[in-house]
């Protein structure tokens, strides 16, 4: 009987790039959290800089006022 091979296996799965970090500029975080007070969504500030939503919430939930 051949060996029973997962789908899974280190030799049978693809190669995945992994992502680079993006680093933002202290400017960047600014014009957010400024740009989000000013009452702008969030998808459309996250679309504008190229940043996820969830990016741009973590941004101006950890400002500090």
């Amino acid at each position: 009987m051949p060996p029973n091979h997962s789908a899974t296996s280190p030799a049978m799965s693809p190669i995945i790039a992994k992502k680079k970090r993006k680093s933002l500029t202290l400017e960047v975080k600014l014009d957010i959290i400024h740009t989000h007070e000013g009452g702008e969504k969030t998808n459309s500030i996250a679309h504008h800089h190229g940043l996820t939503p969830s990016t741009v919430s973590s941004i101006f939930k950890s400002a500090d006022y």
